[in-house]
């Protein structure tokens, strides 16, 4: 068969949507399908298609359907604000570069997002199926990163009718949680029967062995470490685990954290370790290749997201067999234990993480435990085989032929 994932956001990228679309691609590859990616290019200024270099200037479409939406924007709606307009221009832009790529050629098209899902939908030929995965909740991140203040503006209204019909212009949706689920229903009024679980699944070997690779960076032998890898967005709480690893250096000096990841908040977040004197302690690495060779040499993962779905970096930590503390956020729990496979904390304080980060820097045995019964859950619950198998079974519901 031939299959189209598609995305709005840009591939490759360090993130869970990268790494799932990738995984994907190459699983269905491995069984003789052919497979092609449409996505826009790092530089944000093309369209393209990594698998063949097929690329589109995003100018030459973009242009054209600026000028006409936001015509029709002034004499009709004047009062909708810029932002709107800009996400109205960014889908359109992406709906005429997909038709401009050609969807007919297609036996099935999996979309990874809702901009990509509500804009493919509206323009592919209607006998070609297509189902969509949804790897958070956009409109939420909207409220915590403070580009919607309120629950009340327009822009709420708009970003939840994003959600609604981003969710919806599918033959199924798949999310990778049941919390995901949850909001889909609660709060999107989407229907129940329209979303199925699938937890994410990962290529354990690969990962192994790139753990083992020759490490480019070293860690002091005299300290245990910390790692947090994750985009530098507020989104992501690094503030958090800042304010905690301040109050944590007034008790002990034995530890050191590296803050893995870049991102708009990053200067933000170096100016507020300068502020609580722990430079010395905190080293910003900015975007690394080489993630699973760091995390082998840490002592313990820290997570503080406001809102997290199910974050590959936990999912690669149990899998490195380390401790990890985290916090409650969105589907963060289904992956955790607490007390058993690691420690999760309120979302949005730096208290319980100072106190659980001081457990475990005291008690090499309990952090020992909890690292090898993580490692333990992980290999059995991540498998990609796993995912894949649940996957397929979605494809052959829909399509109604065998993926295996």
């Amino acid at each position: 068969m031939r299959i189209l994932l598609a995305t709005y956001w840009y591939l490759p990228h360090v993130g869970g949507v990268s790494t799932h679309v990738y995984a994907l691609k190459q699983e269905l590859e491995r069984l003789g399908h052919e497979v092609d990616i449409l996505a826009h290019h790092p530089d944000m200024q093309k369209y393209y298609m990594p698998n063949n270099g097929r690329f589109l200037e995003k100018s030459k479409v973009k242009d054209l359907i600026y000028e006409k939406v936001l015509g029709f924007y002034k004499e009709n709606i004047s009062q909708v604000d810029p932002w709107i307009r800009w996400r109205e221009i960014e889908r359109y832009s992406y709906e005429a570069a997909a038709s401009v790529f050609g969807l007919t050629k297609y036996d099935l098209i999996h979309t990874h997002d809702i901009v990509s899902t509500r804009a493919i939908w509206r323009v592919k030929p209607k006998e070609v199926p297509l189902i969509a995965t949804i790897h958070g909740c956009l409109a939420t991140e909207h409220i915590i990163g403070g580009e919607i203040k309120n629950r009340d503006s327009l822009q709420w209204q708009y970003v939840s009718a994003e959600e609604f019909y981003g969710t919806t212009s599918s033959n199924i949706t798949i999310v990778p949680t049941q919390w995901l689920k949850d909001v889909m229903i609660n709060d999107f009024n989407i229907p129940a029967e329209h979303v199925t679980v699938i937890p994410y699944g990962m290529d354990i070997d690969r990962f192994m062995e790139k753990m083992e690779k020759s490490p480019k960076l070293e860690r002091p032998t005299d300290k245990k470490l910390i790692v947090c890898p994750a985009r530098l967005v507020p989104v992501k709480g690094q503030q958090y685990l800042l304010d905690a690893l301040a109050r944590l250096k007034q008790e002990r000096t034995d530890w050191l954290c590296w803050i893995i990841g870049d991102g708009k908040s990053r200067r933000q977040l170096e100016q507020q370790a300068e502020q609580l004197n722990i430079v010395e302690e905190v080293t910003f690495l900015g975007n690394r290749e080489d993630v699973p060779t760091l995390l082998k040499q840490a002592d313990i993962f820290v997570l503080p997201s406001l809102q997290d779905n199910q974050p590959f970096s936990v999912m690669e930590a149990q899998v490195a067999a380390k401790v990890v503390v985290v916090s409650n956020s969105g589907g963060i729990p289904e992956m955790v234990e607490h007390g058993k496979t690691g420690f999760i904390v309120p979302a949005g304080e730096s208290e319980p993480l100072f106190k659980n980060l001081k457990k475990l820097l005291a008690n090499d045995a309990l952090r020992n435990e909890l690292a090898e019964s993580a490692q333990k859950f992980a290999l059995e619950q991540w498998s990609l085989q796993t995912m894949m198998d649940r996957i397929f079974e979605v494809y052959k519901m829909i399509v109604g032929r065998e993926f295996r």
